[in-house]
């Protein structure tokens, strides 16, 4: 049913205001819902009583023990059809709590696993720091000895008769701890990480490449040696560049590495000579849109 309601005035009056007649309108719609709701419940609440009524009176009449058992031996009466129906029902409950206890087991045995990951990861992080500055003293020990060599070089090569000595080690640990950070971390934070482990192999493959071709009589060029530089300043700079989340001071991981975090490495090398300028060029060239 739909109801018309002529707002307009007699006599030719202005109609009454539009929102005005916009309150009108949702409170009869409001009353039409009430009435409508009042309906339903009548006729949903009579039956209800009905049967309510008449389980009280049979309580009342028989007492409760009677009436349960005359409730059960109905029940045991049925034809084997209906107790069959009654037994699958029983049986679909019953699988669906077992299926639902199963969850729940699941569920809470993941949010142990999670628990548990979240406490390795927060363990790996708080000893971060002392791997990473083990790194960067790795970098700054391979950069000096690399200076050494690059100031022997003579018309841009090392000379035949200089040996090249054993490179420094990485510090005992700072791979397993790189490591089981990266097993304990989301992919986001693991991938700068796993980055500078590659980093440190290249590297260090780089350098036992060039010692044990030495004997051999491959030629060392400068510009050689000052790659290995550059490859030294790139993990220097990843490591530092990683102390502020390492510590705490932040939980945001830097997404990657750009030119301004590898410039410090030429300072912490001791690199003040005309070949700074020429080092920090090819940095941003290694780095671009840095």
């Amino acid at each position: 049913m739909v109801l018309v309601i002529d707002f307009s005035c007699e006599n030719g009056a202005q109609p009454l205001d539009a929102e005005l007649a916009a309150r009108l309108h949702q409170r009869m719609k409001f009353k039409l819902k009430k009435r409508h709701t009042f309906a339903m419940g009548i006729l949903i609440g009579l039956p209800v009583f009905a049967i309510c009524r008449e389980i009280w009176w049979a309580f009342a009449a028989r007492g409760p023990a009677v009436l349960i058992s005359e409730t059960l031996s109905a029940i045991g009466s049925l034809k084997w059809v209906d107790t069959t129906l009654v037994t699958g029902f029983a049986a679909v409950t019953a699988a669906y709590l077992s299926v639902a206890a199963v969850r729940d087991q699941i569920k809470q045995a993941e949010q142990i696993e999670r628990n548990r990951n979240q406490a390795r990861h927060d363990a790996t992080r708080a000893i971060l720091p002392l791997a990473l500055s083990g790194i960067c003293q790795y970098a700054i020990e391979c950069s000096a000895q690399l200076r050494d060599l690059g100031n022997l070089c003579w018309r841009g090569r090392l000379p035949p008769d200089v040996d090249i000595a054993a490179f420094p080690d990485l510090p005992l640990g700072a791979i397993a701890t790189l490591k089981e950070f990266i097993e304990y971390s989301s992919q986001h934070d693991r991938r700068l990480v796993a980055k500078m482990v590659s980093t440190i192999q290249v590297q260090t493959a780089r350098l036992q490449g060039m010692r044990s071709d030495r004997p051999r009589g491959t030629i060392v060029l400068r510009i050689n040696i000052d790659d290995h530089i550059l490859d030294a300043a790139e993990i220097y700079g990843r490591a530092t560049a990683l102390f502020e989340y390492a510590r705490r001071d932040t939980d945001h991981m830097p997404n990657d590495l750009c030119a301004q975090d590898v410039y410090p490495a030429l300072s912490a090398f001791g690199i003040w000579d005309m070949s700074r300028e020429g080092l920090a060029e090819r940095i941003s060239r290694r780095f671009p849109g840095s």
